[in-house]
């Protein structure tokens, strides 16, 4: 299978007055089309910030990336993601790469409905109206197990409970059919039943949408 995300000699470091945390000291992998990759570790072992990093995501100061490279093969060719300029990794933010964040409960914009959060993104990147970009977030909410999509797109966060807020963080990352998803622990602040249904919807969905 074609590469679609080239890491290679990845390093993070947080520069803090107690001393420089090494948080991530040369990660390397490369990740094919159609494949599910997992990076494993004890906790504070750099997971998060390692794929945080890929899309520069770590606050800075007082993180610092001090070198590699994470080419991403998309349709218009490799981009070194860690070179782009603001406005380019903005257009690859949300659009060519989705991001499930740990907790939905902090990641998702408290004072926004459901469906706003869901139709800003697609307007953005897939240029359609507010009316098509309505349905779409309808279709969405629906393929990640939301019931009454409807009802849902008028809620805001606190509303719903973790494990929809999760399913809605879901339907944000893969609204604008991206080529790479990452999750970033995205059961961490579930219960064990919610955690396994979420495990279930992201293999379905992953044979769904390849």
């Amino acid at each position: 299978m074609a590469i679609i995300l080239e890491v290679r000699d990845l390093k993070t470091r947080f520069y803090t007055v107690d001393g420089v945390v090494h948080a991530v000291n040369g990660v390397s992998f490369d990740l094919a089309k159609g494949e599910t990759l997992a990076i494993v570790g004890e906790s504070g072992s750099g997971k998060s910030v390692s794929v945080m990093s890929l899309l520069r995501l770590i606050p800075m100061p007082p993180g610092r990336i001090e070198s590699g490279q994470a080419l991403f093969y998309g349709s218009d060719g490799p981009k070194d993601l860690l070179r782009l300029s603001q406005k380019e990794l903005r257009d690859i933010r949300g659009g060519a790469i989705g991001f499930v964040f740990q907790d939905p409960a902090t990641s998702l914009n408290p004072i926004l409905t459901v469906g706003e959060q869901i139709i800003e993104i697609i307007t953005r990147h897939l240029h359609l109206s507010r009316h098509e970009a309505r349905e779409r977030a309808l279709q969405l909410l629906a393929s990640v197990g939301i019931p009454d999509p409807e009802v849902r797109l008028g809620c805001y966060p606190f509303q719903l409970s973790g494990g929809m807020r999760q399913r809605v963080m879901i339907a944000i990352a893969i609204a604008c059919n991206p080529q790479i998803v990452i999750a970033d622990e995205p059961t961490t602040a579930l219960d064990v039943t919610v955690q396994a249904q979420i495990v279930e919807l992201f293999k379905r969905l992953r044979q769904e949408l390849g």
